[in-house]
């Protein structure tokens, strides 16, 4: 989950935390928990918006309520938050939004099946990473047509990066509104610098700090893990993010073919036969084996952001946004903790992160598409909406600073800035938090536009699996099945990796890189 999340606060040795990054690849197709899902709902069945209409003709007079899906975990005022923004919604459009939540833990399972079920909803978060690419092409999401946008999101038409539109193209059609700022998928992590000082380390900016940290504070520190471990599945993240090669990119998060983003005509290989991520995995067992996170960290359900919050473990790690708000949290809460803010890659190279990695999809049987576009159209370019979403009640949970920042307030936690996932309508309206941590996030994203972000054709490649997905679904299963142990330490890399190896050659792993190969080729020589 990503963003510009900006947070505050005014512990001043927050910068000798910031030692520069680190992150696994993004994704460039949609997530493989799309993949073999059941088939949707045609949209030719679906009640689509009159192209012939015009915004001084549009009807609102019948009030409707708007369902909506999001993925994440909904804060504690949620609720609260969305009466106010209904009020607003009711009074321009005569509209209100219902907002369901699928959490992290499960939306993999769940979302699919929204689809597959011809659940009755309106509206969906989606993206790159979250089963875009795999609902479009079966029909999911209504086709957005240039007059349908201009027509009931004229705002979204005019404003939006036309980049973001060419991303979004799936043979030639629209079918998300993609956000509109600048992001980074660069994941980088937050210490408590009281422990790294009282076990008299050195800063972490290498992997090995990184590892030497979370062993030393696992075996002295009684009760306290070193962080949450790995990935309960494999998806984008084919090992822990902290700890990978991100100028390795993968190409689909079912099977471990990646290329080298520096390279303009790349070769995938698997990064499986690749002896530095060995070496790396049975480093991943001696830190289980060590304690650093606990052996059943392949099917825990606890919160571990939140457990890192209350003292339960050394660590946390994720995107700049979400790893700010954990040091504001912390900053409020316990200062002595000194949090650290971590990047331990200071030359790798990464993509600016798509456009469409964070977006809104408009359900195919939207019996309210009209209107779930125009309330898309407010919740983008609304300020007192857009405010509300992203920050909660002004002087309850934040207050603004200025144009452009802000400050959070003692009612925060129940709506943390940009916690309860607005991320699918942000735009360049985000503000900026005020103070140390505000500046961290700003001087931190610009150094990675200045040092770090390359670009290439290949940023906004997204494979086609129609051909494939058998292959793929046997090949995701073998990751779950074989792989998932390794990665968290519960067997030998050097013991294990030749029977992954063994058993993706089964499932048709050669098929598959002969594709997505092909595929790669042909997108470059279209960009020559």
């Amino acid at each position: 989950m990503k963003g510009m999340m900006t947070m505050k606060g005014n512990y001043k040795g927050i910068w000798k935390g910031i030692v520069p990054a680190l992150v696994l690849s993004v994704l460039v197709s949609a997530c493989s928990g799309g993949t073999g899902s059941p088939s949707t709902s045609s949209p030719n069945a679906s009640v689509k918006p009159s192209e012939s209409a015009t915004a001084t003709k549009i009807d609102t007079s019948k009030p409707v309520k708007l369902k909506l899906v999001l993925v994440g975990t909904k804060p504690a005022d949620t609720d609260e938050v969305y009466v106010e923004v209904n009020k607003l919604l009711k009074q321009k459009i005569n509209a209100e939004l219902e907002v369901r939540y699928l959490d992290f833990n499960e939306y993999n399972q769940k979302y699919p099946l929204l689809f597959a079920a011809n659940e009755d909803f309106d509206m969906i978060f989606t993206g790159d990473w979250a089963f875009y690419n795999a609902t479009a092409r079966k029909d999911g999401f209504l086709q957005l047509t240039e007059n349908m946008l201009k027509t009931y999101a004229p705002n979204t038409w005019a404003k939006q990066d036309k980049v973001g539109w060419d991303q979004a193209k799936i043979n030639g059609k629209i079918y998300m509104v993609p956000n509109d700022t600048f992001e980074s998928s660069f994941a980088i992590g937050v210490i408590r610098g009281d422990l790294r000082e009282k076990y008299k380390l050195p800063e972490v900016k290498t992997q090995a700090d990184l590892a030497n940290y979370l062993t030393t504070v696992a075996k002295n520190e009684k009760g306290m893990l070193g962080f949450s471990g790995p990935p309960a599945k494999l998806s984008s993240t084919g090992i822990p993010v902290f700890f990978s090669d991100m100028e390795m990119r993968l190409v689909h998060g079912s099977v471990t073919l990646v290329y080298d983003l520096k390279n303009p005509n790349p070769k995938l290989t698997n990064y499986l036969e690749n002896p530095k991520t060995i070496e790396k995995y049975n480093m991943f067992y001696d830190m289980a084996q060590q304690g650093v996170w606990t052996k059943d960290a392949i099917v825990s359900k606890t919160d571990w952001r939140k457990a890192f919050k209350e003292g339960k473990t050394a660590a946390d790690f994720g995107n700049i946004s979400t790893m700010a708000n954990s040091i504001d949290a912390i900053l409020k809460t316990n200062p002595e903790w000194k949090p650290e803010l971590i990047d331990v890659n200071s030359t790798a190279k990464q993509y600016q992160t798509p456009l469409i990695s964070n977006g809104m999809g408009i359900h195919a049987t939207s019996k309210n598409a009209e209107r779930a576009l125009m309330a898309l159209d407010l919740l983008r370019y609304d300020k007192e909406i857009y405010e509300l979403t992203f920050y909660g009640i002004k002087g309850k949970h934040w207050e603004p600073v200025g144009d452009n920042k802000f400050k959070t307030l003692a009612a925060t936690a129940g709506y943390p800035p940009e916690g309860a996932s607005p991320w699918g309508w942000r735009t360049q309206l985000s503000r900026q938090m005020e103070g140390v941590v505000g500046d961290m996030v700003t001087a931190t994203y610009n150094r990675w536009k200045a040092t770090n972000i390359v670009h290439s054709p290949l940023e906004t490649f997204v494979l086609d699996d129609s051909k494939i997905k058998n292959e793929l679904a046997a090949l995701d299963n073998v990751q779950q099945t074989y792989l998932l142990p390794i990665v968290h330490g519960l067997i030998k890399a050097d013991v294990g990796i030749p029977q992954v190896l063994e058993k993706q050659k089964q499932a048709g792993i050669e098929k598959v890189q002969a594709e997505f190969q092909a595929q790669l080729d042909a997108y470059i020589a279209s960009k020559k």
